[in-house]
């Protein structure tokens, strides 16, 4: 690959950033997935009248923050790991537990309320 057909080097910085948070397998997924979504922008800035680097800029540009992307792929991708975390060990799931026996032992009085709805 010549150095013509590599993305500049903000564009490289943004999608590490915004890959921060993502374990390895997802995170090259998902680079390669925004780079597609990127260049295609910076083609359709090409097709403007945009220079190279202009177009590049303003497909970055069009990305938004790359903080906030890596805080959005973060939630999506690492969110479900880290509850299948909290309730299979730690704290939580102690907690959960702890209640589950007092509500089986019957030490926890739970009062049954009937709700009516219109």
């Amino acid at each position: 690959m010549n150095q013509r057909d590599c993305p500049p080097r903000a564009v490289e910085q943004y999608l590490k950033i915004a890959t921060r948070f993502l374990l390895p397998g997802p995170a090259r997924r998902i680079r390669a997935e925004l780079l597609g979504h990127l260049h295609q922008d910076m083609l359709d800035g090409l097709c403007c009248g945009c220079t190279t680097d202009e177009a590049w800029r303003q497909a970055l540009d069009n990305a938004g923050p790359a903080w906030k992307m890596a805080l959005g792929m973060g939630r999506v991708y690492s969110l479900g790991l880290v509850l299948r975390v909290l309730l299979l060990g730690g704290a939580p799931a102690g907690a959960l537990g702890g209640a589950a026996f007092a509500v089986q032992s019957g030490q926890l009085n739970l009062q049954h309320v009937q709700v009516s709805r219109p």
